[in-house]
């Protein structure tokens, strides 16, 4: 029977053993040779540092030191040899019989697939098939799966299959979370659907979930982008009562609420319980109240607020400016809408678009037709894109002018810049030819709009009526003519066209065409 391998390597050990062993004796014998040769015949050989019994002392030592460290390390040798004997070599080793890690779960591999899918075109859709499949062949997901489907929803825009999939979730027995929650809140928000978030709000709060400072706010916000501060400030209240501290932006939103129904002085009340509760004002604060301010046509608090926000250090923004800009101009001031477009510019904010349409829509009403186009080549100059809501205000600034060749010279250069006019457009454009009772140019103008698709609104047909009314000889024919077609379209005359069918026909037949159409009297 053949040796094993650690009877081989003991073996092997033994042997090298003695041959240490044999080589120390030779040294120790050659060296009294050379003792002996060297000093024979002298006489005294006391103490010498080259003696033999130093060097023969030096040698036993070592030996010594060499003999204990094998007997040491044999034992451990064996150990090793033994054990190496029962294991694999080191490419073995690395391939186990059994695996070290576990494979991932189903339910990781799940949400492995929904992560990395997330960022792709159309996810909603392959997150949901991933989640209904898992459904089908594993039983159902955690929250996380159902919670990633909903995002992915609520990030396309998709409002209603985000609230359908928090259902699905619920009634599968899976526990909805706050985010579950604040996600289908801000998806309603962003789209616009403040009953709807309220709706999920209160859901919510009917399951016990504890809704944070976010879940109020999106609300707040869901209700101020509509203007309706009631609703909104409802919600806020209610975050006071279950004792959640709101933070600025549901602040900011209650203001801008007030700010799109021009409710200056309810935004400043809002503006005070905000400082009340240590919440600074913010530039966002500012430009609300500013827009609030301009809305209300109060050109003095809109300065205020902005020479305020400055004041304290806050940097004003291109929002806040334009703003400003724009309280002058339904001010009718010029004047101080070019002083602040200087200091935006001083500032070394950039004028965008609004700002100068802002400056333009002061000149308009001003009736500054030469500072309406200048301002106008200005952004031109400044590598702006016009568009026909600025080309509307240069023209009506010409048309206040009664300057009927520069606003048809500007509306040419609309065109040829490849900007289609609206019916704003025509209507601006149609005024000044009317006063002057150009009603075939008038009548062309609206020819020209419904070729291009649009139908004339009550401003257009009152300028068409206007120019029937001024012409010389008048037209009563085809006033009444386009007053019949109008509300044959559809169209609900208000107090301005009425005006100008009287005008043009008389206050008697007026009145008895509009009772014959049954037309309201306003």
């Amino acid at each position: 029977m053949g040796k094993s391998d650690s009877e081989k390597t003991s073996e092997t050990a033994s042997k090298q053993t003695f041959i240490r062993v044999a080589v120390l004796l030779g040294l120790v014998l050659t060296v009294f040779l050379a003792d002996y040769a060297f000093f024979a015949g002298r006489e005294s050989p006391t103490l010498r540092f080259g003696s033999a019994d130093w060097i023969v002392g030096g040698l036993l030592l070592a030996g010594g030191c060499q003999a204990f460290y094998l007997k040491t390390r044999a034992p451990k040798a064996s150990k090793a040899v033994k054990s190496q004997g029962s294991r694999p070599d080191r490419s073995e080793a690395q391939a186990p019989t059994s695996p070290t890690k576990p494979l991932k779960s189903a339910q990781q591999t799940l949400n492995y697939q929904l992560g990395r899918a997330s960022s792709s075109e159309k996810a909603a859709t392959v997150l949901e098939k991933l989640v209904l499949d898992f459904e089908a062949s594993h039983g159902l997901p955690d929250t996380l799966s159902y919670n990633l489907v909903i995002r992915a929803y609520a990030k396309e825009g998709h409002y209603q299959a985000a609230g359908r999939w928090l259902t699905h979730m619920e009634k599968q027995g899976v526990k909805s979370t706050v985010c579950s929650y604040n996600t289908v809140l801000d998806a309603c928000a962003k789209a616009g659907k403040a009953k709807e978030s309220e709706f999920w709000l209160q859901r919510m709060l009917d399951k016990g979930l504890q809704a944070n400072v976010i879940s109020f706010a999106t609300v707040v916000h869901a209700f101020a982008r509509g203007g309706d501060e009631n609703s909104a400030s409802k919600w806020q209240r209610e975050m006071l009562r279950r004792g959640i501290e709101p933070d600025s932006i549901s602040y900011n939103s209650l203001i801008h609420a007030c700010s799109v129904k021009g409710r200056i002085s309810a935004a400043e009340a809002w503006l005070e319980e905000m400082r009340s509760r240590g919440l600074d004002a913010t530039v966002t604060t500012y430009a609300s109240l500013i827009d609030a301010a301009a809305k209300a046509g109060d050109l003095e608090k809109a300065e205020k607020w902005m020479t305020e926000m400055i004041g304290f250090g806050i940097e004003p923004n291109v929002i806040s400016f334009g703003a400003v800009i724009n309280a002058c101009a339904k001010a009718c001031n010029l004047q101080r809408a070019e002083h602040w477009h200087s200091r935006m510019v001083e500032f070394g904010i950039r004028p965008n678009l609004r700002s100068y349409s802002a400056v333009i829509n002061a000149c308009a009403k001003a009736g500054k037709a030469d500072q309406a186009e200048q301002w106008l080549q200005k952004l031109e100059d400044a590598g702006l894109e016009s568009d026909a809501i600025v080309y509307s205000s240069v023209i009506d600034a010409c048309g206040k002018a009664g300057d009927c060749e520069r606003a048809m010279a500007v509306f040419k250069r609309m065109q040829a810049r490849g900007i289609a006019p609206h019916v704003v457009t025509y209507s601006a454009l149609a005024r000044p030819f009317a006063y002057r009772g150009h009603w075939q140019q008038v009548e062309g103008l609206g020819e020209e709009l419904r070729a291009s698709g649009c139908r004339p609104n009550d401003y257009f047909i009152y300028a068409q009526l206007l120019a029937y009314a001024t012409a010389r000889p008048k037209e009563p024919e085809r006033a009444e003519s386009l007053f019949r077609e109008a509300v044959a379209e559809g169209l609900s005359p208000n107090q301005h066209v009425q005006t100008g069918l009287s005008r043009a026909l008389g206050r008697k037949r007026a009145s008895e065409l509009m009772q014959e159409l049954k037309v309201a009297v306003k």
